[in-house]
């Protein structure tokens, strides 16, 4: 892989207008579910974190991933559980939940790491 040397993350407000790694990506965080989805593959080598997602439905899914992995990653494993539903929602984390909007941010970055999150259907 690559190293992270130098690299600082944009602590700004923007607009993203999607890219081709994060086909799901929509303004404001808002996820389209995506039930073909793959829940992204786990370096056992390298640092992990899991994250409980209290899904819209009621369930709950334990999301294991890297500590590089980014939001959309973590959409990807919600999507790849058959759970997400039909409706794009958002993902809320912290307290006051807050919804995350910045789906390249990594899940250290974006606060989500041993975290629990909470699945809301987009208004």
């Amino acid at each position: 892989g690559s190293g992270s040397g130098g690299f600082a993350a944009f602590g700004g407000e923007g607009t993203s207008l999607g890219s081709a790694e994060t086909p799901a990506a929509a303004a404001g965080g808002v996820i389209a579910p995506d039930a073909a989805a793959t829940a992204p593959a786990v370096d056992e080598t390298q640092p992990t974190t899991s994250i409980q997602v209290r899904l819209a439905n009621g369930k709950r899914v334990i999301v294991k991933v890297n500590r590089t992995a980014t939001v959309s990653d973590v959409a990807a494993a919600v999507n790849a559980s058959g759970e997400a539903g039909d409706v794009g929602y958002t993902l809320h984390a912290g307290f006051p939940p807050r919804p995350v909007v910045d789906l390249t941010q990594t899940v250290v970055e974006a606060g989500l790491a041993g975290s629990v999150v909470n699945q809301k259907k987009a208004a």
